[in-house]
């Protein structure tokens, strides 16, 4: 009886606490290292995985080694750097005709004074001379509209001059901002600005852009440039624009593509693989020169039945070459399987084109041994067991540094059985058989501990 039960306990105690095999998962393929002496790789996920896992959040994703075994890893996101520029042109005003010289005014003859009318307003603006009796200049105000909001610091501006008199010139620059108009701030200074042309040789250099350095950081609004040059005239300026650039690093997006199931000339229903946590969207019109107000509804999965409103929107296509209309949800953490658009006061007579998009991810693990390695994923019973990037990694090494691992051949695991199976090999007992064993062993167990106790005090009695 002892020795029966005692080998049920332990068979059950073993299922209860087995380690994952790559048979609890239905889908796998080998993993090809480009640095087999790393510790780590790193391993950017596929559409098959995106889509073929049952957790939305990717925790049924797994690392298996050579024997087998389950390997440490990481899910990390993929960040991406973007470049916001923008371009406005900028009012422009010639002091050189609005100075004011008053040679009684001894106390300001090393100043240059300038009354200019700006916005209505009478404005006078001071500026230390500097240039010489030999040489020619030309003073310019520039103004950004107030209607143009100045987010990032200006970065450059960039001058259009009227060349058609003079072809080839040469000249320094000093250029100075202000936020008020009273208070000016010398920025750069002898800034080589030139137009050279040879026509022999029909080569050509122009100068006409500067770079304002980036620990400046400015978003005046008032600017002067003064040119300076020995020869005899300088070319007018017809047009001067600045620009601003942002860089901004932010999470990359990987788009998984909707299948549209049905449509009509007022609606469309479009479907995903499987549920996908959705950042963004994508809507592009079948037809040019097409504007379509429309409103956008969704289900978190095939068996919702009720459709939510995400929001109404209007989508324009100009030209064939349009990039798609992009559409950024709010929810942060919103799944979503189907997708619906019903026009508003309007028709379509060929559906648009959806794209939905989530966050791209990679995969970090341990690589130093027992491989090869494969990658399994697409279980019904797994939980998340990924690791933080901190965790996994030392202080020294960042995700991006990692060398670059590649999903080769697919190897069938599980199968469907893997999608469907939601308890171990021993399922078909009853839950309370298996309560009833693992109380009946722990009281077996006691007695056991009892007994020997026992046994030792009398054995110790009879010596």
């Amino acid at each position: 009886m002892k020795k029966p039960l005692l080998c049920l306990l332990l068979l059950i105690s073993g299922l209860s606490h087995a380690t994952e095999t790559t048979l609890d998962y239905a889908y796998g393929a080998t993993i090809k290292l480009t640095d087999e002496t790393s510790m780590y790789n790193r391993i950017d996920l596929t559409n098959d995985i995106y889509t073929q896992t049952i957790s939305s959040d990717l925790d049924d994703v797994r690392v298996f080694n050579q024997k087998g075994q389950p390997v440490p890893y990481s899910l990390v996101n993929i960040y991406q750097q973007n470049n916001e520029s923008q371009t406005f042109p900028a009012t422009i005003y010639s002091l050189d005709n609005s100075r004011k010289i008053n040679s009684d005014d001894n106390s300001n003859q090393d100043l240059d004074r300038y009354n200019i009318n700006i916005n209505s307003k009478d404005i006078q603006i001071n500026l230390d001379k500097t240039t010489d009796k030999d040489s020619n200049s030309a003073t310019y105000l520039l103004q950004i509209p107030d209607d143009i909001k100045i987010k990032p610091p200006i970065t450059s501006l960039s001058i259009d001059f009227d060349t058609t008199k003079t072809q080839n010139w040469q000249a320094t620059a000093e250029l100075l901002c202000s936020y008020d108009l009273k208070n000016w701030r010398s920025v750069m200074d002898d800034i080589p600005i030139m137009s050279l042309t040879d026509n022999n040789n029909n080569q050509s250099l122009k100068l006409n852009t500067i770079d304002i350095p980036a620990h400046y950081n400015q978003q005046a609004r008032y600017w002067i440039i003064v040119l300076t040059t020995k020869q005899n005239t300088i070319p007018n300026i017809k047009t001067v624009e600045f620009t601003t650039n942002h860089n901004s690093t932010e999470v990359a997006l990987f788009p998984i593509n909707s299948v549209l199931t049905n449509s009509n000339h007022q609606e469309a229903t479009y479907e995903l693989p499987s549920p996908q946590p959705i950042k963004e969207l994508t809507v592009q019109l079948a037809d040019t020169r097409s504007v379509l107000p429309l409103s956008i509804y969704y289900k978190t999965s095939n068996e919702d039945k009720t459709w939510q409103k995400l929001n109404d929107y209007i989508i324009r296509r100009v030209y064939s070459e349009d990039e798609p209309q992009r559409i950024k949800l709010d929810h942060s953490n919103l799944n979503i399987q189907q997708l619906q658009i019903k026009a508003i006061n309007a028709s379509f007579d060929d559906a648009p084109k959806i794209t939905a998009y989530r966050d791209r991810m990679s995969l970090i693990f341990n690589s130093s041994n027992n491989g090869p390695f494969i990658l399994a994923w697409g279980s019904i019973k797994a939980t998340s067991a990924s690791l933080t990037e901190q965790a996994l990694l030392s202080n020294a090494q960042s995700a991006i540094d990692l060398p670059q691992a590649y999903l080769g051949d697919r190897i069938e695991l599980g199968g469907k059985n893997a999608l469907t199976q939601t308890t171990t090999e021993l399922s078909h007992f009853p839950k309370w058989v298996i309560w009833v064993c693992l109380i009946a062993g722990a009281v077996f167990l006691i007695f056991l501990a009892i007994k020997l106790v026992n046994e030792i005090k009398k054995t110790g009695n009879e010596d």
